[in-house]
């Protein structure tokens, strides 16, 4: 399998709407002892002996990559695996990190590589279980298998490595978007492991699904689970899961399901196994109004306390990257102990709120649960907190690389709290001059310049953190969009277009599979009488949206590959790849007459002003000006076409190349880099590399993209 992605997506979960008309390297630490009032605590003496360390075992996003703990070597002892795509080309590494003996300093060791176009960590959700019950932990990964299919994948550990992925299930009409969350663990007698997916219906119904192994396979027990919250219940994007036993020491194993309901209240629900599968007890614990908000915390189970039951362990960060670590006590019905001030604090900058990579294990070898706090950094890299149990609080040993938290896919700008998940909408913009100028053109995360018959011009404005009051004039669809759209899983809206055009859109695999239509008589759309048709065809993001709740999974969160920016804003003009650039303060991109664009760069905001016909480009909606921070120029093989039948004038349609690789340029920072531009799939984004092989990466901010025939020449000065 090494060297061949494990499949090609067939089909996008894209929706057209139509719009009629560590790097692991040396890591340097530095100690935080406990604060006194908790260092006194330690100090009591525990009224329970130690149990039995039991091992530990979750996955996590850690940045682009996972971060799971468990027995992989199957001695009894707890170790971490990094799971990371190093090189950004679909590649796969696994390496294993180990506790050198004092808790403090880890070994790293490669236990798996897999060459390019291999895997996509992006369309992967990873759980730790032992499923051959051979007493080593393996790795299962749910993949997103593409034509709404998913599979089951095992890497199996033989104790120093870990082996290829092994397809164990595949199932039709199993939506990857719907299965947010896998846990394993012994919910059952059997000595295996078994697996249960969490997976949304529609009207925040939860049912969960059960997968179990027969050592080397895994049998799925049907969609109606082994639980179903009924319609109204949870919404899976308001919960988390942790697999332990919680109010037990031995037999199966239990869920806690922590929800966040209105008003910043928490509440923790235990799901047990039962003969008819998992039974629910609600309200185990709940938090006064505003005092928790779940999204700021990262939660793994583990018995920190050693009294024998699992705790819930909580990283709960503040906005600086501050953060608290406490320690829900199961044998307290899950008060926390020592409050919401929990056992240690993070300094700031130690932790990304929610998306802190929480793993446990004995580091030290004294029989008690620890943890490691992980958060990202630029590429593999990654800045580790080590939680060493001291009991009744944790004693903190920090290294200090600087971190860079989950960000926009399309625009490298922090998220601050939102989703990443959230699906892109693809909005087809009219460019001719009576469709000018553009409203909510400045929101838009990429803006992309198509040549259409008659070489004039349209706009693909691609919008998922921000949200525009309005967008418009939408116009129709060009088969040009259709290698694109696939790559941002986004909802493809335009107003109508070529019969042969549609008919391509609507059915071929491997644009999208579901469609809907949306005539301006549904309300989705709105004509304005401030400009003549066809030019006056407006919608909102509003409008939009609600449009895509009414579709078939198209509320359902999405996993877009990200486009390589730089971690910050810092104001090196040369660095990421721009070290042999040449200065380029002004861009000419030769469309012909009405519509030529021009670049002008402005020092003061580091950005980008548009020019179109002469005329500055500004937002009709809003007077914000573009500031685009990146220009980038795409190179390749633009050729007339009749395939999709001619345009009302009787010219014929253009297609482009995009897959493949070629010559580009890339503008940030008053500078100019000549790259090659490489994009194996229509669902990979474009990478760039310039003459000595290095990534070229983007200023994070807006970027606009021109697709032109490889024989232009780009002037700048």
């Amino acid at each position: 399998m090494q060297g061949t992605l494990l499949d090609r997506r067939a089909v996008v979960g894209s929706l057209i709407v139509s719009v009629l008309a560590a790097a692991c390297g040396a890591q340097t630490p530095v100690s935080q002892e406990p604060s006194p009032t908790v260092a006194a605590q330690s100090a009591s003496p525990t009224a329970t002996p130690l149990a039995p360390v039991r091992i530990a075992r979750s996955a996590a996003h850690l940045g682009d990559g996972v971060a799971a703990n468990g027995d992989f070597r199957g001695a009894g002892k707890s170790q971490i695996a990094l799971i990371q795509d190093p090189n950004r080309d679909q590649s796969l590494r696994i390496t294993v990190r180990e506790s050198s003996g004092d808790g403090e300093t880890f070994s790293d060791s490669v236990w798996l590589a897999l060459g390019p176009r291999s895997f996509a960590l992006t369309r992967a959700k990873f759980a730790v279980a032992d499923v051959n019950a051979d007493g080593k932990d393996d790795l299962v990964a749910l993949y997103d298998a593409g034509e709404n299919r998913s599979r089951m994948l095992v890497f199996r550990s033989s104790g120093t490595t870990f082996g290829p992925p092994e397809t164990w299930w595949e199932g039709d009409d199993y939506t990857w978007s719907r299965a947010r969350n896998l846990l394993a663990g012994k919910f059952s007698a059997n000595d295996r492991d078994s697996l249960l997916v969490t997976y949304q219906y529609d009207n925040s119904d939860m049912r969960i699904h059960a997968f179990d192994s027969t050592g080397t396979a895994f049998i799925f027990g049907g969609s109606q689970g082994v639980f179903d919250s009924g319609a109204g219940q949870f919404d899976l994007a308001l919960a988390k899961f942790a697999v332990g036993r919680f109010t037990r020491n031995s037999g199966p194993q239990q869920i806690a399901l922590l929800y966040q309901y209105p008003n910043a209240r928490l509440r923790v629900h235990l799901l047990d196994p039962g003969p008819t599968g998992l039974a629910i007890t609600k309200n185990v614990y709940e938090t006064n109004e505003g005092d928790y908000d779940l999204s700021r915390g990262s939660f793994a189970a583990a018995d920190v306390t050693g009294d024998g039951r699992d705790d819930l362990i909580a990283i709960y960060s503040d906005d600086d990257g501050s953060a608290r670590v406490q320690v829900f006590d199961a044998a307290s019905s899950f008060k926390p102990a020592n409050g919401f001030t929990g056992w240690a604090s993070l300094s700031s900058g130690s932790s990304c709120a929610g998306a802190t990579a929480l793993v446990l294990g004995d580091w030290n070898g004294d029989r008690k649960i620890d943890a490691a706090a992980l958060v990202p950094g630029d590429g593999v890299a990654f800045r580790s907190s080590v939680l060493r149990n001291i009991g009744g609080a944790f004693a903190v040993t920090s290294t200090t690389e600087p971190t860079v938290c989950p960000r926009w896919p399309l625009t490298g700008l922090p998220l601050n709290g939102a989703s990443a998940t959230k699906r892109p909408l693809y909005v087809k913009v009219d460019n001719n001059q009576h469709a000018r100028p553009h409203y909510g053109i400045a929101q838009a995360d990429q803006v992309y310049e198509w040549l259409v018959e008659g070489l004039t011009t349209r706009l693909a404005a691609v919008f998922q953190s921000r949200d525009p009051n309005v967008i418009g004039s939408v116009r129709s669809a060009r088969i040009t969009d259709t290698p694109i759209v696939p790559s941002l899983d986004a909802a493809f809206v335009y107003s109508g277009g070529g019969p042969e055009e549609l008919m391509r859109l609507h059915y071929e695999a491997a644009v999208a599979r579901r469609y809907v239509d949306l005539s301006p008589g549904y309300g989705w759309g709105y004509r304005v009488g401030f400009r003549d048709a066809p030019y006056n065809y407006f919608t909102s993001y509003a409008a939009l949206r609600d449009a895509l709740a009414g579709a078939p999974s198209g509320d359902q969160p999405v996993s877009i590959p990200s486009w390589d920016f730089l971690p910050n804003a810092n104001g090196d003009a040369q660095a990421g790849g721009f070290g042999d650039s040449g200065s380029a303060s002004a861009i000419t991109i030769p469309y012909r007459a009405g519509f030529t664009v021009r670049y002008q760069y402005d020092p003061g905001s580091r950005s980008y002003a548009r020019f179109q016909d002469g005329v500055r480009e500004a937002d009709g909606a809003t007077g914000e000006v573009i500031a685009a921070k990146n220009v980038v120029v795409i190179g390749t093989e633009v050729h007339f076409t009749t395939d999709y039948g001619l345009d009302p004038a009787g010219s014929p349609k253009l297609f482009m190349q995009l897959v493949g690789s070629g010559q580009a340029s890339v503008f940030r920072d008053g500078r100019r880099e000549d790259v090659t531009w490489i994009r194996p799939d229509v669902f990979d984004v474009f990478q760039f590399r310039n003459a000595a092989g290095e990534a070229v990466r983007l200023e994070p901010g807006q970027t606009w993209i021109h697709i032109v025939p490889s024989d232009w020449s780009i002037p700048s000065q």
